[in-house]
């Protein structure tokens, strides 16, 4: 039951696996908070070819909370606030070529502000072994806020997800260990005469090395089936003016992440889990040179539980916080 409770923690962050394949029992959750440094440097293109134009930093906090209202369903909730920064000379600008239209976002100070809800409901199918929990996803900005430029903190579009989680112990083989996935198919409202629609897919495993301690690393990938590619000899000049001023919303983007992850649990309920991540692939967006991530999870109870052994337990796995910056997530 300890390893169980673990596997839990280790999911339970709100960055990577938001919607994850262990569920809390009935009346049970978690409030998480995590802090992301990220630090982006190359521009990829179509191609995979890259430039440095410049350099962008992003400072985020997440608040999340997790909540199972009975055994098999689970209703979740977060909210991040963004800082992004831009240093470089090649700031955007509101007419391409005209630097003195260049945004506000890219004059090299911090921005920040909310960026968008994400609301998720997911159901278990299965309480064996292997764990299958379908799910639906709704983000929703939580405000107008500017897209234009390096350091914009997000994309500023409504996006709808469905998909499904798999997790796993690894047992009797390997006792200590666990595997989850997931993939989920999105599609965003039109912008530029472009919906957007993307694949995303997650893999992960970790490992318990103590009763507390425990080791995991994990790989996140996004793919487009439609919007606009970066040439790596036209870009931007090849775009219309209305795909220029919203490039960012409606880029093919393609990403590779991968990362790993530490966590310890003081006691029960509370634990912390440190992260890395590094893109390792990508096309027409940018490469996230360093993502480094800190997350403290809190386990409740409410009426709803009863009066059980595990109420406020943290479960197997805390949301692994592998690198996933939320600018275009």
């Amino acid at each position: 039951m300890r390893i169980f409770k673990l596997i839990w923690f280790l999911t339970g962050l709100p960055v990577s696996l938001l919607s994850q394949a262990w569920l809390s029992p009935k009346g049970e959750g978690t409030a998480s908070v995590l802090y992301q440094y990220g630090f982006d440097r190359l521009h990829v293109f179509a191609d995979g070819r890259t430039k440095d134009r410049g350099h962008t930093f992003l400072d985020s906090v997440f608040l999340d909370a997790d909540f199972s209202v009975t055994s098999k369903l689970a209703v979740r909730v977060s909210l991040p606030y963004i800082s992004g920064r831009y240093l470089g000379r090649n700031g955007h600008t509101l007419v391409r070529g005209q630097p003195e239209t260049a945004v506000a976002l890219d004059n090299g100070n911090f921005h920040g502000s909310l960026q968008d809800f994400r609301f998720d409901v997911r159901y278990s199918l299965s309480q064996g072994a292997l764990k299958v929990v379908p799910f639906v996803q709704a983000i929703v900005p939580s405000h107008t806020y500017p897209t234009l430029g390096h350091a914009a903190i997000g994309v500023d579009v409504r996006e709808y997800r469905v998909g499904v989680n798999l997790g796993r112990r690894l047992n009797p083989i390997l006792p200590n260990a666990f595997v989850q996935g997931r993939y989920a198919f999105g599609f965003s409202q039109e912008v530029a005469n472009i919906a957007p629609k993307r694949s995303y897919a997650e893999f992960q495993l970790g490992y318990f090395l103590t009763s507390r301690l425990s080791l995991q690393g994990a790989a996140v990938l996004t793919h487009s089936h439609n919007g606009i590619n970066h040439d790596y000899n036209l870009f931007p000049d090849d775009l219309t003016d209305e795909q220029w001023l919203n490039h960012d919303r409606i880029s093919r983007v393609n990403l590779l992440d991968l990362g790993v992850n530490i966590g310890y649990s003081f006691n029960r309920s509370t634990s912390v889990v440190v992260g890395v991540g590094h893109s390792v692939w990508g096309a027409n967006t940018h490469m996230r040179t360093m993502v480094v991530s800190v997350g403290f999870v809190k386990a409740f109870a409410t009426r709803l539980a009863g009066d059980r052994p595990s109420k406020t337990t943290l479960l197997p796995q805390a949301k692994a916080m592998v690198c996933t910056c939320a600018k275009s997530k």
